[in-house]
């Protein structure tokens, strides 16, 4: 159960250190339960584990799937993430209008890299 209150990245830090240290299967294990339960940075790093093949089997379609989950609740690195991911056609199909739209969502919250990608699209 998570602590209320208290800061994701406390609640998280045990994966990050794991996570620096290279230790990407104990990062996963710790945290794949908070992924589970909607923790929106925790799904993003799921997202990263599979989309780099760190501590898990590299795979696209999960890495989309998770990035997808954070993106839904408004966290602009997987936004930008899975947009670039429809804009490549990895783990997905290619697909320019769903990635403007993820692209422009992370937009909105000021991300450099999306913006440039949706000039890129718009080009």
């Amino acid at each position: 159960m998570l602590m209320s209150g208290m800061p994701t990245w406390t609640i998280l830090g045990g994966g990050y250190q794991s996570y620096l240290q290279g230790d990407y299967q104990t990062a996963y294990k710790e945290w794949l339960p908070l992924a589970e339960l909607g923790d929106v940075e925790a799904q993003y790093n799921i997202g990263v584990l599979f989309d780099e093949g760190a501590g898990v089997d590299q795979d696209l379609y999960a890495a989309a799937d998770w990035y997808r989950r954070a993106g839904e609740q408004g966290f602009p690195d997987a936004q930008t993430n899975l947009g670039m991911m429809y804009y490549h056609g990895q783990g997905v199909e290619r697909d320019l209008e769903e990635a403007a739209k993820w692209f422009r969502l992370a937009a909105d919250h000021g991300d450099a890299e999306a913006q440039g990608y949706l000039d890129l699209i718009a080009d």
